[in-house]
C-alpha cells in the first residue's frame, strides 16, 4: 500500500519517517521528497507498507497527528491519484500496466483518441 504523508517537518529524515510508520507494521520503503538541486525537504513523502491492514492502521493513527505545530496529512494512494506515480517511481515498484509509465502512456493515448486526436488539433 502506497501512502502519502504531507506537512512533514523540514528536518525529518527518511529513517525517522520509516520509524514513525514501523510502529504499525512492516515498512518496505519510506522517502521524504527533496528538491534535486538544493536537497531541501519539500515537506511531503511516501511510505510503502506491503500489508494493507497495517497501512490502514498507520493512516488512521497518524492522520492529524501534530508534528512541528502542524497536523500531518496522511492518506492511501490509489492508481489514479496525482502522487501515485511518484510513489511507485521512488520506491521502484508497481505491476506492469498499473501505475507504471507504460500504463500511464496508454491511458493518455486513449484520452487523446476520445478528444479527437492529438492535443492542439
Amino acid at each position: 500500500m502506497h501512502i502519502y504523508v504531507g506537512n512533514l517537518p523540514e528536518a525529518l529524515t527518511d529513517d525517522e519517517l520509516r520509524a514513525m510508520f514501523a510502529e504499525f507494521g512492516r515498512v518496505a520503503a519510506a522517502t521524504v521528497n527533496r528538491d534535486k538541486k538544493t536537497g531541501q525537504s519539500q515537506r511531503y513523502g511516501f511510505v510503502d507498507m506491503p500489508v494493507k491492514s497495517e497501512g490502514r492502521a498507520a493512516i488512521e493513527a497518524l492522520r492529524g497527528k501534530v508534528l512541528a505545530e502542524e497536523p500531518l496529512r496522511v492518506r492511501a494512494l490509489k492508481p489514479g491519484d496525482d502522487f501515485h506515480q511518484a510513489a511507485v517511481t521512488m520506491h521502484g515498484g508497481g505491476s506492469p500496466g498499473r501505475g507504471t509509465f507504460r500504463g500511464d502512456l496508454a491511458q493518455r493515448a486513449s484520452g487523446a483518441i476520445r478528444r479527437g486526436g492529438q492535443r492542439g488539433t
